[in-house]
C-alpha cells in the first residue's frame, strides 16, 4: 500500500467547493482532453496515470461536498479513509477501467461517519455512473475486518493508496491489514489462481485473439509476480506500486536490470495496446479480437512505415501488413512478460515460505523451521497436515522423522477442541481428502488422532473378494470420492459427482467412510453394530453436533443396506422401496449412503464394481428419492392402478398403434409392470406381442451406450407350467451368459398367457457380440418353439441338465413381500445359478416373477420372488426345495 503522491495533478483539478454537476462536467472535459492527447499518441502508462490523476481530483472534490453536506465539517477533521483499489491503486486506469473504491472508517457506527459515506456513495452514483457512463466498484471496510477478507479482496488492497480523508485512519488500517497477511496462503493461493486464468486464455501468449489482462504474457503475470514477491517479503519497504514495483522484482526476485528494461517496455506497449482497444470498442475490452485488430494498429501508426522517411511504393508493398506488424511487437513482449514472471513466480514457489508455528515450506515441501519443534504442542504434525492438504505441499524427509519420532512416543492431545477443529476441516476440505490421510496413516499421524483407525489398519478381511488391509480398504473409499469430485464425469457418475458437489456436510460422508469398517475389529458382533458404537464416540470426541453424529451412525450401522438392497431385492416393487425408505428416513441421507454405497464398492478390489451394479444402485436411488420426495404418486391398490391405466390409454394413443391393441395391453398386464415400465417400452411390446400371435417369439437386444451389459428382452407364448425362465436361463447357461437379473411379467388375456421377460446379461463382463446374439437367439427361438429341447442344447455344449443341486444357503422369506415369497440361495456356481434354481422352482410348480444374481461378499447370490407360496410357511416351504437343493457346507 502507499499514500496518493502530493505532487500536481496531470490535469485541471475541480474546485472542491463545486457541486456534482461541475465535477461531472469537469470530469467529462478531462476525459475528452486525455481521449485527444491519446490520438496525438500520449504513452501507454502516462494516460493511465493521467486518467487515475483526474479520477484522484474527482473523488477528492465529491469528499469536500460530502464533507460539507454531511455536517458541514473539514475534511481534515472527518476519521475516514477513501482508498483506491486495484488497478486504480496502481494509478493504471485506462479510458474504460473500473474504478474501485474503499471507505474505512474508523470505528462502526459514528453517525457523522455514516452521513458523509452517504453522501460520497451518492456522489458517485451521479457523477461516474450516470452523469459519464462509468462503472464504479465499491466497499466498505472496517479495520477489524483484516483478519476476514477473501483473497480477491486482499489482492486489491494490496495496492491501496489513500486518495482522501484521514492518513491516520489508513495508516491504521495498513497496519492492521499487514499483521493480519498471510503470506503462504496469499502466495499459493494466487499462484493456483493464476495458473487457472492463463489455462482459460489459451496458456501461451502466442494465441490469435490474446487476452491483455488475464492470458500468458498479459498484465496479470506482471501483478501477480510483483504481489507473491511482495507477499513473500511481507516487509514495509516492499509495499509499494507504481513505477516502483520492478524495483521489488530487481531486489528481492533475482530479476536482472535487463529483465526489468525489457518488462517496463512490454507494460508499457500493452497499456499502448488496451487503451487503443478500450477507445475502439469504446467499452472496457481486454481480449484483442481479430475483428479490432487492424482497428488497433492503425491507432498505434503501424499504417506508417517507421521513421516519416519516404519510401517508394514498391517498397511499402513489401513490407508486412501493419496489423501483422504490431502482433509480432505484441507477441515479443508478451512471451518476454510471460517467461520473466513466470521465471518469478517460479523462484518464490521454490523459496522459503513462513508457514508458522515452527514450520516453513520449501519447494513446495513442510519442513521445521527448528530443532525445538518436537518439544513443541504435537498438534504441529495435525496443522501441517491441513496446511499441506490446502495447498497442495508434501513433507520433507525432516518433517517425517521429527512426525514419526514424536508419534513414536504417542503425546497426549492437549487440545482436543483444537484437535477436532483441524480434523474435521480436514475432512470437509474440497481440495482432496485421500491424499493427507494415506501420509497421515502412513506415519502415524492418522493412528494418533485416531486410534480407532489404526486399530484396523493392518487388519486383514477374511474376504476373498478384498484386495487390500480393512484400513487400506477404508482410505480407498475415501479415495474414490475424491476421484468422484476430481475427475470428469461420466454417464455412470455424473449424478453422484453432483450429489457430492451439493453435500451441505461432506465431512460427514468422509467420517462416515473412514470408519465404516471399523467394527471388524471386534470379533464378538457384527461389524456394522460394533462400528455403530465406535462411530458415535469419535463424533462426540470431536464435538460434532447430534444430527451429524446420528447421520454418521447411520452411515456406519447401514453401509451394506443399500447395496443389499439394489442387488438382491425386486426395485420395481412398491414395498421394497417402502421398507428401504423407512430406514434411510430422509434425502440427505439418502444421498450419502449412495454415494458410500458407490464408494465402498468400487474400493473392494478390481473388477468388483461393474456397470451392473451401479444400473441396479441408481435404479434403487432414483425411486428412493422420488418416494423420499413425496413424488410416488401411484400405489398398487386399486384407486392408484386404475388412475394409471386411464394415463397409460391416453399417453399411447399417441403412438399410432391400434387402439383396440393399447387397451388390451394396458387392462391385462399386472401392477408392477404399468406402474414401472415407460411408455416407449410399452410401445415396443405392444409390436412385440403381435408378431408372438402371428407364431414367431421375439428376441431382442438392447444396449445402452458405453454401457458393459446387454439387456434382452423374450416375449413369447408362456408355458401352461411353470417353467419358461428356466428354459430361457438353460439357453443362456449354454452360451455362457451371465445373467444378473431377470424381470417376469404375464399379459393374461381370456384365452392366452403372453410371457414378457427382460433379462440382463453380459459375456465375459461385456455386451453381447453381434455373433453371441446371433448364437443365443437362434436357440432360444428353437427351444419356444419346440424344435429343440434345452436338454438338447445344454448337451451339445457339454453342459449338464440337471436342475437344483447343492447350495451353500437356501433360505424362503414370507417377510420382504405382501404377494411374493422371497427364495434366497447362496452358491459358488455362477454360471448356473439362474438354470438350476429356476428349474428347482419350477419342479415345485412355483412361479417367478422376478430373479436378482450378484457376486456379494465373496459368494454368489441369487434372490428369487415367487408366486404360489404364501399359504406354506416360510419352514414348510423350503423343506419342499431341500430334496432339489440340499444345502451343504462349503
Amino acid at each position: 500500500m502507499r499514500h496518493a503522491s502530493s505532487g500536481s495533478s496531470r490535469n485541471r483539478r475541480p474546485s472542491t467547493t463545486g457541486d456534482a454537476e461541475s465535477l461531472a462536467a469537469d470530469l467529462r472535459a478531462g476525459r475528452h482532453a486525455l481521449r485527444e492527447r491519446t490520438r496525438a499518441g500520449v504513452g501507454g502508462l502516462e494516460f493511465t496515470r493521467s486518467h487515475s490523476d483526474l479520477v484522484d481530483s474527482v473523488v477528492q472534490g465529491m469528499f469536500a461536498i460530502a464533507c460539507q453536506q454531511g455536517g458541514g465539517r473539514d475534511v481534515g477533521a472527518v476519521p475516514i479513509a477513501v482508498v483506491a483499489t486495484g488497478g486504480y491503486g496502481r494509478q493504471e486506469l485506462c479510458s474504460h477501467s473500473d474504478i474501485d473504491i474503499t471507505f474505512i472508517p474508523h470505528r462502526d457506527g459514528d453517525a457523522a461517519v455514516d452521513r458523509v459515506i452517504k453522501e460520497m456513495f451518492a456522489l458517485v452514483m451521479r457523477v461516474f455512473i450516470d452523469a459519464c457512463g462509468m462503472e464504479v466498484g465499491y466497499a466498505y471496510r472496517l479495520i477489524d475486518d483484516a483478519p476476514q477478507l477473501d483473497h480477491q479482496t486482499t489482492s486489491g488492497l494490496l495496492d491501496a493508496r489513500l486518495v482522501a480523508g484521514s492518513q491516520r485512519v489508513f495508516v491504521q488500517f495498513e497496519n492492521e491489514f499487514w499483521a493480519c497477511f498471510n503470506p503462504a496462503d496469499f502466495i499459493f493461493t494466487k499462484l493456483a489462481e493464476r495458473r487457472a486464468q492463463r489455462g482459460k486464455a489459451g496458456a501461451t501468449p502466442r494465441v490469435v485473439e490474446p487476452d491483455l489482462k488475464d492470458g500468458a504474457g498479459g498484465l496479470r503475470d506482471i501483478q501477480a509476480a510483483v504481489w507473491v514477491t511482495q507477499a513473500s517479503r511481507c516487509l514495509t519497504a516492499a509495499r509499494v506500486r507504481g513505477p516502483r514495483s520492478f524495483d521489488i522484482l530487481e531486489r528481492y526476485a533475482n530479476v536482472s536490470p535487463e529483465e526489468v528494461a525489457r518488462l517496463t517496455a512490454a507494460k508499457e506497449f500493452i497499456f499502448r495496446v488496451r487503451n487503443a482497444l478500450h477507445a475502439a470498442a469504446d467499452a472496457e475490452r481486454d481480449e484483442l479480437v481479430v475483428t479490432r485488430q487492424e482497428e488497433v494498429a492503425d491507432a498505434l501508426g503501424y499504417g506508417r512505415l517507421a521513421g516519416d522517411l519516404a519510401v517508394t511504393r514498391s517498397a511499402e508493398r513489401q513490407a508486412p501488413p501493419p496489423v501483422e506488424r504490431m502482433m509480432r511487437d505484441l507477441y515479443g513482449h508478451t512471451t518476454a512478460v510471460h517467461r520473466i514472471c513466470d521465471q518469478v513466480m517460479r523462484r518464490i514457489e521454490d523459496g522459503r515460505i513462513f508457514l508458522g508455528i515452527g514450520l516453513d515450506c520449501k519447494r513446495r515441501q513442510v519442513e521445521p523451521a527448528n530443532e525445538a519443534l518436537t518439544a513443541d504442542d504435537p498438534l504441529w504434525m495435525l496443522w501441517a497436515c491441513e496446511v499441506a492438504q490446502r495447498y497442495g505441499l508434501a513433507f520433507s524427509d525432516g518433517f517425517e522423522r521429527a512426525a514419526t519420532s514424536l508419534v513414536s512416543t504417542a503425546p497426549a492431545i492437549r487440545d482436543s477442541a483444537q484437535a477436532a477443529e483441524i480434523l474435521t476441516h480436514i475432512l470437509a476440505s474440497p481440495r482432496g481428502t485421500y491424499r493427507v490421510l494415506q501420509r497421515m496413516a502412513e506415519l502415524g499421524i492418522l493412528g494418533w488422532v485416531l486410534p480407532e483407525v489404526a486399530a484396523i489398519l493392518d487388519l486383514i478381511p477374511y474376504d476373498p473378494s478384498h484386495d487390500y488391509t480393512v484400513g487400506q480398504h477404508s482410505l480407498h473409499v475415501i479415495r474414490t470420492l475424491d476421484l468422484l469430485r476430481d475427475n470428469a464425469p461420466t454417464d455412470e457418475t455424473r449424478d453422484l459427482r453432483q450429489i457430492l458437489k451439493e453435500l451441505a456436510a461432506p465431512e460427514q460422508l468422509y467420517l462416515a467412510g473412514l470408519l465404516h469398517d471399523c467394527g471388524k475389529g471386534d470379533p464378538e458382533r457384527p461389524h456394522q453394530e460394533a462400528g455403530e458404537a465406535i462411530a458415535q464416540a469419535v463424533c462426540e470426541r470431536l464435538g460434532w453436533s447430534t444430527q451429524a453424529t446420528e447421520n454418521v451412525r447411520f452411515l456406519v450401522r447401514h453401509h451394506l443396506l443399500m447395496a443389499e438392497t439394489s442387488r438382491l431385492r425386486d426395485t420395481n416393487l412398491d414395498e421394497t422401496i417402502r421398507d428401504f425408505t423407512a430406514v434411510v428416513g430422509d434425502l440427505e441421507r439418502l444421498q450419502m449412503l449412495y454415494l458410500l454405497t458407490y464408494a465402498d464398492t468400487s474400493a473392494v478390489g478390481a473388477g468388483v464394481w461393474t456397470q451392473v451394479k451401479g444400473r441396479f444402485l441408481r435404479d434403487l436411488y432414483r425411486r428412493a428419492e422420488r418416494a423420499l420426495a413425496g413424488d410416488e404418486s401411484e400405489e398398487y391398490d386399486d384407486p392408484g392402478l386404475a388412475r394409471a391405466r386411464r394415463r397409460l390409454l391416453r399417453e399411447l394413443s399417441v403412438e399410432n398403434l391400434p387402439q383396440e391393441e393399447v387397451v388390451a395391453h394396458v387392462e391385462s398386464m399386472p401392477a408392477p409392470y404399468i406402474l414401472n415400465t415407460s411408455l416407449s417400452e410399452m410401445a415396443l411390446h405392444i409390436g412385440y406381442v403381435r408378431q408372438v400371435r402371428s407364431g414367431e417369439p421375439v428376441v431382442v437386444f438392447r444396449d445402452e451406450r458405453d454401457a458393459t451389459y446387454t439387456e434382452v428382452t423374450i416375449c413369447t407364448f408362456d408355458d401352461p407350467e411353470p417353467g419358461l425362465l428356466a428354459k430361457i436361463a438353460g439357453v443362456l447357461h449354454a452360451s455362457d451368459i451371465e445373467v444378473h437379473s431377470a424381470q417376469v411379467f404375464t399379459r393374461v388375456g381370456e384365452q392366452e398367457r403372453i410371457a414378457i421377460d427382460t433379462l440382463t446379461v453380459d459375456y465375459r463382463g461385456r455386451q453381447l457380440t453381434p455373433g453371441k446374439r446371433k448364437e443365443v437367439a437362434t436357440s432360444l427361438r428353437a427351444v419356444l418353439q419346440g424344435a429343440v429341447s434345452v436338454a438338447e442344447v445344454l448337451e451339445k455344449r457339454r453342459k449338464s441338465a440337471a436342475i437344483g443341486g447343492p447350495v451353500e444357503q437356501l433360505a424362503v422369506r414370507n417377510d420382504l413381500s405382501e404377494v411374493y415369497t422371497v427364495v434366497e440361495v447362496e452358491s459358488a456356481d455362477s454360471g448356473a445359478m439362474l438354470y438350476r434354481t429356476s428349474g428347482a422352482l419350477s419342479a415345485v410348480a412355483w412361479d417367478i416373477h422376478s430373479a436378482r444374481l450378484s457376486l456379494f461378499r465373496g459368494r454368489f447370490i441369487g434372490c428369487f420372488y415367487v408366486l404360489g407360496v404364501r399359504h406354506l410357511p416360510a419352514e414348510a416351504a423350503r423343506g419342499a426345495l431341500l430334496d432339489l437343493m440340499p444345502v451343504v457346507s462349503s
